[in-house]
């Protein structure tokens, strides 16, 4: 529940999505902070976890996490449950050769929405980029190229231990790794991330929600309940109207 980093960010838009709130951009990349289901959404998400944080449930430290201590509480059993949004935990404890813990340890897809449906992931990705300017581009396009063929994608992720999911389904469907029955977490990872529902990232559709996380404003909200006393309503208002302050300064046009 820090302000920093992106892990935080993630935690935000999985309760802003499990409360319903994943129109808050469209796929046009308008902002639609005016539909009070989102607002409601919103609230929600900034009230829930900061009201976790404040009977108890959440580590002190917690607001000054960076992006691996999550995990470093986990494994220190200073919390006995992460809302993750990949394997890193569990890889870490196996690539640390405790297979004992690793085999105790239990991934569990999202639960239901509060409507009896299933609560979509948020399907993330990291990109490959060519810095502008750069030298050699012909040659890193030319890496892009081999590293995005299925057979190198798959092996690549592998040696990773599965920590992510391929792009493409094919890749888990020709290869019984993914769905090994015998491995305690990848089988649940695959099924909830690469074949349940799934919403793409808000900055896809607008460049202004990338700006909104950099900020960390959401975030700062949290901040202002936990340790300012605001009220989440408060807090909330606030948060809206920088939202949308910084999405007036990304119009989108259709062309």
């Amino acid at each position: 529940m820090n302000t920093t980093g992106n892990d935080c960010n993630a935690l935000f838009d999985y309760f802003l999505i499990a409360y319903g709130g994943q129109g808050i951009v469209t796929k046009d990349g308008k902002l639609h902070l005016d539909d009070p289901k989102v607002r409601e959404a919103a609230l929600h998400a900034l009230t829930y976890p900061a009201t976790a944080y404040k009977e108890g449930f959440v580590p002190p430290s917690a607001i000054n996490w960076n992006g691996a201590d999550d995990n470093n509480a986990f494994h220190a059993k200073q919390i006995v449950m992460d809302l993750d949004g990949s394997l890193s935990t569990e890889a870490a404890v196996l690539s640390q050769g405790k297979k004992q813990d690793y085999d105790d340890i239990v991934t569990m897809g999202l639960p239901l929405g509060n409507d009896g449906k299933p609560v979509p992931s948020q399907a993330g990705s990291f990109c490959g980029l060519i810095p502008k300017g750069a030298k050699n581009v012909t040659v890193a396009k030319d890496f892009l190229k081999y590293l995005i063929q299925p057979q190198v994608l798959n092996e690549y992720l592998k040696t990773g231990l599965g920590r992510y999911l391929p792009a493409m389904p094919a890749i888990v469907k020709n290869d019984p790794w993914w769905l090994d029955p015998k491995d305690p977490h990848r089988g649940t990872y695959v099924r909830q991330g690469l074949f349940g529902p799934t919403v793409p990232t808000f900055w896809t559709s607008n460049p202004a929600y990338a700006q909104v996380q950099n900020e960390h404003v959401w975030q700062t909200a949290w901040s202002e309940i936990i340790q300012d006393r605001a009220t989440p309503q408060a807090a909330a208002e606030k948060a809206f109207k920088r939202v949308e302050e910084i999405f007036a300064k990304y119009p989108i046009t259709q062309t």
